[in-house]
């Protein structure tokens, strides 16, 4: 199984910083607990959930920008790694809910958003394109003075309730 295109990460970043759980092996692989596949798609859940997050804030997947792509990696690697982390036997096995295995699996999608918002000017600045600006739609729908408009007697058109200046002395 591969990663997906539009992921980001890839099981070596994985495996550098969680060597230690591999129990002697070079890499995740069908004897290992988690599995390469598995891993694969711990770092496609994830890039799945910064996908989404950058969508809602109007950037392009998969992100290209060598720069920026590092950072998502970056992020991907550590949520893929916890993923990995989650499967010992007995990891927050002793914790409640609302601690750090249930928190990680219910909050993947906020912590993504979260990442997005803090960062996603930096990128944007750095080249990522935005797809759909966060300005889109807006318009200025206010017209100038009353009796600067042209239409300010048509009565088939919404006029304004009140004019200002209308107490004026």
């Amino acid at each position: 199984m591969a990663i997906r295109s539009d992921s980001y990460s890839s099981t070596a970043e994985v495996v550098a910083v969680s060597r230690h759980l591999l129990r002697g092996q070079t890499t995740f692989n069908s004897t290992t607990a988690p599995t390469g596949t598995e891993v694969i798609k711990f770092i496609d859940r994830a890039s799945g959930a910064l996908n989404v997050a950058l969508r809602v804030r109007g950037l392009t997947t998969p992100v290209t920008n060598t720069t920026s792509e590092l950072d998502l990696d970056n992020w991907v690697t550590g949520k893929a790694a916890e993923f990995v982390e989650l499967t010992l036997r007995g990891a927050g096995s002793r914790e409640k809910e609302g601690t750090s295995r249930f928190k990680f699996l219910s909050g993947l999608a906020k912590d993504a958003k979260a990442f997005v918002e803090m960062n996603s000017l930096g990128w944007i600045r750095l080249g990522v394109t935005e797809a759909n600006r966060m300005s889109d739609g807006l318009a200025f729908t206010g017209a100038t003075v009353q009796k600067d408009r042209a239409d300010p007697d048509d009565t088939t058109l919404e006029q304004p309730m009140f004019k200002r200046g209308k107490f004026d002395a």
